[in-house]
């Protein structure tokens, strides 16, 4: 595969990923016990609704447009892609996602629901930036018009993370066990959800991420930070990138 197509899979799993974190709304579950588990507490961590821009819709061409305005942690320019450049990808990324056996089964529905949504009339871009010295990758996306009641679900699902703070995932060979738990601290802008995931591939190789979400004028960001030298740099860099997306939605 061309580095376009890498480019064009990595950018369609910020989408699909970044909706699997907001569903519709889920019916309130009591939390269980995660006596032992590495994940921390996220008991303390309550989203609060804070006033926000005006809701207004943006097209896919003004979205790219913003997202080609930030910069990474080096004040480089991201690499954009439309979402007439994705629209492929995603799909091929929502098959591979619908292919996944998750347990607990019930964790299913939080992991990867935005394997089950229609991207047809979701206007999107998305940008991204790998430092090849450190292996730093930043990546994100912007989406408007979406379906209210994934954005009210977005909330709603983050409390869903002390029932699945343990998950494994299977798709064909390959077994992965995953660990999750929101944290804060990242960025500044009003309402944002964040989640640190560690992952361990039956390969061998291992994973830590920092995903981030707020919602802005009606735009869903969403903001995916992974590698480099340390865990508080790659917050840092999401927290820095949410603040810089939302910062444009005036």
């Amino acid at each position: 595969m061309n580095t376009f197509g890498f480019r064009a899979l990595g950018a369609s799993a910020v989408l699909v990923v970044g909706l699997a974190g907001c569903g519709a709304p889920a019916a309130e579950k009591p939390a269980k016990s995660n006596e032992g588990a590495s994940a921390a507490p996220v008991e303390s961590v309550t989203p609060t609704p804070t006033p926000t821009p005006e809701a207004k819709s943006y097209t896919s061409d003004e979205l790219t447009a913003l997202v080609g305005q930030l910069k990474d942690s080096k004040g480089v320019k991201l690499s954009v892609m439309s979402m007439a450049d994705l629209s492929e990808s995603v799909e091929q990324t929502k098959a591979l996602m619908s292919s996944i056996a998750v347990e607990p089964a019930e964790c299913k529905e939080m992991a990867l629901a935005g394997a089950a949504t229609s991207f047809d009339d979701v206007t999107a871009a998305t940008g991204s930036s790998v430092d090849a010295t450190s292996g730093a990758t930043t990546m994100v996306s912007m989406m408007s018009s979406l379906d209210p009641a994934i954005l009210e679900g977005r909330v709603a699902k983050a409390g869903e993370v002390s029932n699945c703070s343990n998950m494994s995932f299977t798709v064909g060979a390959m077994t992965a066990e995953a660990t999750v738990a929101v944290i804060d601290g990242v960025g500044s802008v009003p309402g944002t959800i964040a989640k640190e995931t560690h992952t361990s591939m039956s390969t061998g190789q291992k994973q830590d991420m920092i995903m981030a979400q707020a919602v802005t004028g009606g735009v869903l960001i969403t903001v995916m930070s992974s590698g480099g030298t340390t865990r508080e740099e790659a917050v840092s860099r999401a927290g820095a990138m949410m603040d810089q997306a939302a910062a444009l939605l005036k």
